[in-house]
């Protein structure tokens, strides 16, 4: 058995305390799988860096697990969404996936799986109620969902009745444990991971990635083009400066460009981004004074 798991293709799993309901270790005739579980654990975690998962990603042992494995899942959203707002968490999720695939290029083509947030009852201080607190994790399944096609990772709908939450209202009970691992097993399955010997004829030609790439770029144009947002320019604004104030600002846009009547052009990969935009770039942002007052606090 250990001659097979070295050659099976592997799944890691992150997660977060709903990860003690799955096991450990699970070896197949196609596949492995390997969970990992932090109790608390959240996207980020800015007061504890043993609760966040882009600081354990930074970690030799993460990234050594991460670049050996096929299959990267993610199953972390609770602890986060309980203390903020979908669109910051979702922010967060963005960030983590753009490291993930500039350090393991391996997991680009949809070998990263997100799961949904599971309902949780149990309210917090930013979410004193049990309806704010379903809205919060409703809308951040829909962000999530709409955020997989635009940076081409999997979104696995985690589907767990109300009725498998036990008494503190956000984990399953141990009565349904089972119920819960065969669902990702379940899902897993459905992946049709198989065994291969790499050969010649499974590795890519420069051919086929070029062209999967120029495809992707063109879809990538089709949806920024939808989402733009449009500003009048102060000629004292180069593309440098541009560029630094947005990043200043903490907005995520696409692709940029200044047309000839001073306009500037923003294009952005979703509507989050967008909206996240329009709300902060009031109409006379790019205005001659924001600059006098931009260059003079960042000389």
């Amino acid at each position: 058995m250990n001659n097979l798991s070295s050659i099976l293709p592997t799944i890691l799993i992150l997660s977060d305390s709903h990860g003690r309901n799955l096991q450990t270790n699970t070896i197949t005739s196609h596949y492995q799988v390997k969970t990992i579980s932090v109790s608390g654990l959240q996207w980020k975690n800015v007061y504890d860096q043993s609760l966040c998962l882009f600081s354990l990603i930074h970690q030799d042992q993460f990234s050594s697990l991460i670049s050996s494995t096929s299959y990267l899942l993610l199953l972390v959203g609770t602890n986060s969404l309980r203390n903020l707002p979908a669109t910051e968490v979702i922010n967060q999720v963005d960030d983590i996936l753009h490291f993930l695939y500039s350090q393991h290029h391996h997991l680009i083509n949809q070998k990263i799986i997100i799961t949904s947030c599971i309902p949780c009852f149990k309210i917090s201080r930013r979410f004193p109620t049990v309806a704010s607190l379903m809205n919060n994790i409703h809308y951040y399944n829909q962000l999530l969902f709409e955020l997989s096609s635009e940076n081409y990772f999997l979104y696995f709908y985690l589907q767990v009745p109300t009725h498998w939450l036990g008494n503190d209202m956000i984990h399953v009970t141990s009565q349904h444990r089972h119920d819960f691992s065969n669902s990702f097993l379940n899902y897993i399955n459905s992946l049709q991971i198989h065994t291969t010997l790499q050969t010649r004829h499974n590795i890519r030609s420069r051919e086929v990635v070029s062209r999967r790439n120029k495809k992707r770029n063109l879809k990538l144009k089709q949806i920024q083009k939808l989402y733009t947002l449009t500003r009048q320019l102060s000629p004292l604004w180069s593309y440098t400066h541009v560029k630094h104030y947005l990043k200043y600002l903490g907005i995520r846009y696409g692709s940029l460009s200044i047309i000839s009547n001073n306009m500037l052009n923003l294009r952005f990969n979703n509507v989050f981004h967008l909206n996240h935009a329009n709300d902060i770039l009031s109409l006379n942002i790019f205005d001659s004074n924001s600059f006098t007052r931009w260059v003079q606090e960042h000389p």
